[in-house]
């Protein structure tokens, strides 16, 4: 008995001086506790992740990122897919809520992978400072919001990559509240106008055999863009993005008759199949497509294009324009599978009749091993013979779809940089 209260008494003890149970001695692994913050009294409770003067930001989605890093596809070969190896949208697995894959626990089948990172600008509250005033800005780009006075913080998102922003807050009585710069990086430029405008991403960025870069805020693709998938903040997002003309992509069935909003330059010549069915059987309105998108740019105006989902015929004209534009064509297939990182509806759908596997989990259909890119691709490959990918394209434009050459070569002239 006396040797059970002297082994109590000691235990505590032994607790207590190990290192990593002190609190005055804490480790990473066991930080020093400490009291919760009533998010009632936190101004910053739904604020993003801070951002910093000085700081460089990945603003692509880290689950895209990786895969856009790690993965290298080869031209011509459309035999294998790595996109399962990468947690992302709806692929069947089931996952915890820190993205592993699990068996039991919160099982997450809709991630925001296919929205961009988010971050916040922070500054010290004052009520006498007024209504504040909110400017960002990039090289080529720039905007202005106002701010209600007391504000402390604002979030912000659809950066693109690889560029240097500034910014600074201002009240009504000339106040600097803050300013500062950031740099970005990243693979691609996603962008996500509320309240759920879906799969939504620029073509920029991307780089051609040539040497040359894709342009960024020229051209869009996503999903459906509409009132019942963009609020009144969504709309502001997307004059603030600078875009200025939308075409929907869609069949007879669901297609709009007017844009997102009054203003945009608006173009539905309702096509009803995606693959090398838009291009042969529908050539012609493919051409629309083209010369819409060719004389929005012209007018300087970028263009959001979509189907439903952004999957199949919207990821078939990014084939034609990426690959008009020299991007390899291993490249594109990297970009056509971006659209596996939507969520549940957008990167598979229950209409498909191979979506189950024998275990009755669901899989991502639209990879480059099957329908539109292993259907396109080789298309293109086909008509170009001896040449290049981006050669194919063109002969397709030209002979196939009756597209003009000064079309073409305006395209080119203007989406790409050195």
């Amino acid at each position: 008995m006396k040797k059970l209260l002297c082994l109590l008494l000691i235990i505590p003890l032994l607790f207590a001086c190990n290192p990593q149970n002190n609190p005055d001695n804490p480790t990473p692994d066991d930080p020093t506790p400490v009291d919760p913050v009533d998010p009632a009294d936190d101004p910053y409770a739904k604020a993003a992740k801070e951002v910093k003067d000085g700081d460089e930001i990945l603003v692509t989605n880290a689950a895209v990122e990786k895969f856009l890093t790690e993965v290298n596809y080869p031209d011509k070969d459309w035999s294998f897919t790595s996109i399962y190896d990468y947690y992302g949208g709806f692929n069947g697995v089931k996952y915890d809520k820190d993205g592993n894959p699990s068996e039991s626990g919160e099982v997450v089948t809709s991630p925001n992978s296919d929205k961009p990172q988010e971050y916040s600008i922070r500054w010290k509250e004052d009520m006498d400072a007024g209504a504040l005033v909110f400017h960002l800005e990039d090289p080529s780009w720039s905007r202005d919001t106002v701010l209600s006075e007391g504000t402390c913080y604002v979030n912000i998102t659809n950066l693109i990559p690889n560029a240097r922003y500034s910014y600074s807050v201002t009240g009504a009585d000339g106040k600097v509240m803050t300013k500062g710069s950031f740099n970005t990086k990243g693979h691609l430029h996603q962008v996500f106008f509320k309240n759920a405008c879906r799969n939504g991403r620029d073509l920029g960025g991307w780089q051609t055999l040539s040497g040359k870069t894709v342009k960024y805020r020229m051209l869009y693709r996503g999903g459906r863009m509409q009132s019942e998938t963009v609020n009144a903040k969504g709309r502001k997002e997307i004059l603030y993005e600078g875009i200025g003309a939308q075409l929907d992509l869609r069949g007879t069935s669901d297609v709009l008759s007017d844009p997102v909003y009054k203003g945009l330059e608006f173009c539905a010549p309702v096509i009803e199949q995606g693959g090398t069915t838009m291009l042969k059987d529908d050539a012609a309105k493919t051409r629309q497509c083209f010369e819409f998108i060719v004389n929005c740019l012209r007018a300087g105006k970028p263009v959001y294009y979509h189907c439903s989902l952004g999957r199949d015929r919207t990821g078939t004209l990014t084939i034609l324009l990426l690959g008009l534009l020299g991007v390899r064509e291993g490249d594109i297939s990297k970009e056509y599978e971006v659209t596996y990182f939507a969520p549940l509806g957008y990167s598979v759908s229950s209409s498909e009749t191979t979506s189950k596997d024998a275990n009755g989990n669901w899989h991502f259909q639209n990879n480059r091993t099957k329908w539109v890119y292993s259907d396109v691709a080789p298309y293109f490959w086909n008509l170009a013979g001896s040449g290049t990918f981006a050669d194919g394209v063109e002969k397709y434009l030209l002979t196939v779809a009756g597209v003009s050459q000064q079309d073409i070569d305006d395209f080119r002239t203007m989406m790409l940089t050195d």
